[in-house]
């Protein structure tokens, strides 16, 4: 939770100059005609510079107890802020590119520690997509679209469930990877995109399910790891959609269950530019206790 590295550079920079300090020092005193004024002054500032190692010292050794502090208070307060936060809630995952089983397993932790059903459905889209062969599968009742179109449909199908005449006609051209039916509607949805997209028609699709499903009036949340390089958080953020940067933490995976639940929009994680580390977090009416 709090970040020691300013604080330890802080402390390797007065050691740094305690050093260059003495060594000045010791050339100094090497010489005859320091006045007594000028070694006093000298002696002050070694001084000075070993009450600042002192001083950054203990507020290193404060921050890090603080640290501490904080993570055994997460781990403790997690289970009791999770519980039953995702009782009831569907949700489906879809992953822009081939699956991630370490972005998976976060995501059906979270259902898990939350008290959620598994997961609804998932699907991994199989990137590029051949623009001619998507078109030639198009059911003739769904008319003439484009392939942003065609994207939009599929996001709302992915959340809507049961009628999924796009999905039936283009799982085997566009889904490398799917788990669940498409039967039961999805109360929310998250999204890892995991693969990097240069093909514009490739693209245009999955502008298209991004919109779909922001339009859906369903959570949607984007993820990733606090070390996923790139970053997609920039993406989500453009297309509409919540984001947590650091799924693999327990404070991210609150917040992720915060938002599933239909928590405050917004973008949270530890990366500088996310608006909190969680959305405000609702207590959870309890059952009242027996009487008696």
């Amino acid at each position: 939770m709090f970040d020691l590295r300013y604080h330890v550079a802080s402390l390797a920079a007065v050691f740094l100059a305690l050093i260059i300090g003495i060594l000045v020092g010791v050339g100094i005193s090497s010489q005859t005609d320091v006045s007594s004024s000028e070694r006093q002054v000298f002696e002050q500032e070694i001084a000075n510079l070993r009450s600042d190692v002192e001083r950054v010292t203990a507020e290193a050794d404060l921050l890090r107890r603080q640290q501490e502090a904080g993570t055994r208070y997460i781990e403790q307060s997690y289970p009791t802020v999770m519980n039953g936060r995702l009782r009831g809630i569907r949700v489906a995952l879809l992953f822009v590119g081939p699956v991630k089983s370490e972005l998976k397993s976060a995501v059906t932790r979270t259902l898990d520690d939350a008290s959620g059903p598994a997961l609804a459905r998932m699907r991994a889209l199989e990137l590029p997509v051949d623009p001619p062969a998507v078109m030639n599968a198009i059911p003739a009742e769904s008319g003439s679209l484009t392939l942003e179109e065609i994207g939009r449909r599929l996001g709302g199908e992915l959340v809507t469930g049961d009628e999924t005449p796009l999905w039936d006609a283009l799982g085997s051209l566009i889904v490398q990877e799917d788990e669940g039916g498409n039967k039961q509607p999805a109360d929310a949805v998250v999204v890892a995109q995991t693969a990097r997209i240069d093909h514009p028609p490739t693209a245009r699709l999955v502008v298209g399910i991004y919109a779909g499903l922001a339009g859906s009036g369903a959570p949607v949340v984007g993820i990733e790891r606090t070390d996923e390089q790139p970053s997609r958080i920039a993406i989500y953020r453009t297309r509409g959609l919540s984001s947590v940067d650091s799924v693999d933490t327990l404070i991210g995976r609150v917040a992720l269950a915060v938002l599933l639940a239909g928590g405050e929009e917004g973008h949270y994680g530890l990366d500088a530019n996310s608006d909190s580390v969680v959305p405000p977090i609702e207590p959870l009416e309890l059952a009242p206790l027996p009487s008696g």
